[in-house]
């Protein structure tokens, strides 16, 4: 579950991890400290902050409605989703401090302490992930911006003097509320909630959570972009801090087995150097003519995968048309593949970023398949022979090396 898995690939628009969390042992509540500011309006934005994360560190267990919206004009791009989520933070659940039971129309996802298994109600399978890192947990789209998150962010946020932050009132449907905010420049809260992650880009992202006066429970909490429309949306409703625990039966995956299969496949593994690269005849996006890759037999040939709603693929485009225009005299070809959107949304990104190498339709689902591409961007470098010289992650220092050794 990297961050540019295919998964996640709607989840990590533009630059990389968005809010999720986990509960290490540092974040005890013993630092939840007030922190004083110089003015009395500060000091009181402290002091809210700091009722909010103890009241929700003092949880047990909690359940709620949780719904999702990501929504970016500026990519044309919206997508709603939303379940109900059970989380439980008994000391017992150690591995990261919770365990939690997500269900939506779309199948389930649920974490026993030990393993992570996902219901898929379309197919009828489950997926077990047994032995469960924290960082598998980066991905789950259940734990995006979810009260697990704000439970371990906002004491790293309290406790970070550089961090600009404020409280005001909101009123919501004739209801007054706190309005919490924060401010972090050039960082993103890690999926963990444990840290935070560098953008390439000087950016500020604007944090506002909305909080009842009355429980300190959070009901919103929105993430913005400065100068950007783009936003990211929770909600949280129906939330209940003393509902019943789910049955002990229905954390195991074998209790669904009478309704769904296990997904047994292998797992996926991006074709390895030293293999021979399939073959494929792709069309440009103009739709005017069609690449073969055994045509360009005698040539380097770098291949892209990519998507349009992925922020390192928004990344790597600057990269790769450096790269297309030290090479392009040479006998060197690179193509970008897009196997997932549709030539409409592809344009879009091709002008509104720039690309200027070769861009191929993916119209073959079996060719991501036949490379092993589960994330994006990946690429693949294959050489005169027509065999694979390396594959993986855009790493443009290592990928000058390799081509100026083969070509």
């Amino acid at each position: 579950m990297k961050e540019y898995q295919k998964a996640n690939r709607y989840h990590e628009r533009m630059y990389g991890s968005y809010v999720f969390s986990l509960r290490p042992g540092i974040l005890a509540l013993g630092l939840l400290i007030l922190i004083s500011g110089k003015a009395g309006a500060r000091q009181n934005s402290h002091r809210i902050f700091h009722q909010v994360a103890q009241k929700l560190f003092t949880l047990k267990h909690i359940s709620y409605r949780y719904a999702r919206e990501f929504n970016y004009p500026s990519e044309s791009y919206l997508s709603k989703s939303g379940g109900n989520m059970f989380v439980d933070f008994d000391k017992e659940n150690d591995l990261v401090g919770f365990r939690f039971q997500y269900t939506s129309t779309d199948g389930f996802s649920i974490f026993n302490n030990e393993e992570l298994f996902i219901g898929n109600s379309k197919t009828r399978t489950i997926k077990v992930i047994p032995a469960v890192e924290p960082a598998q947990f980066e991905g789950v789209s259940a734990l995006f911006n979810s009260i697990v998150t704000l439970r371990n962010v906002l004491p790293l946020v309290i406790n970070d003097g550089s961090i600009v932050k404020e409280i005001r009132d909101t009123v919501v449907e004739n209801r007054s509320f706190y309005l919490l905010q924060f401010d972090l420049c050039n960082k993103l809260v890690n999926y963990l909630g444990t840290g935070f992650t560098a953008t390439s880009s000087n950016i500020t992202f604007r944090y506002k959570l909305v909080a009842d006066k009355k429980t300190l429970l959070p009901v919103t909490l929105l993430q913005t972009k400065r100068g950007s429309p783009d936003f990211n949306r929770t909600d949280f409703s129906d939330i209940q801090v003393q509902s019943e625990l789910p049955g002990e039966k229905s954390w195991y995956y074998s209790t669904y087995l009478n309704d769904y299969e296990l997904d047994d496949r292998k797992t996926v593994s991006i074709i390895a150097p030293g293999e021979a690269a399939p073959d494929w005849t792709l069309p440009d996006l103009a739709g005017n003519t069609k690449e073969t890759l055994s045509q360009h037999k005698g040539q380097v040939v770098l291949l892209e995968f990519w998507i349009k709603n992925c922020g390192y693929c928004i990344e790597a485009v600057k990269k790769l048309n450096d790269l297309y225009h030290a090479y392009k005299h040479s006998e060197f070809s690179l193509f970008a593949i897009n196997t997932e959107d549709n030539s409409k949304a592809i344009d879009f990104f091709v002008r509104k970023y720039g690309v200027m190498y070769p861009v191929l339709l993916g119209d073959d689902p079996k060719i991501a398949a036949k490379y092993g591409i589960t994330g994006f961007p990946q690429v693949v470098l294959i050489g005169k022979t027509g065999s694979v010289i390396y594959s993986g992650k855009l790493d443009i220092s290592r990928l000058r090396t390799l081509i100026d050794q083969n070509l």
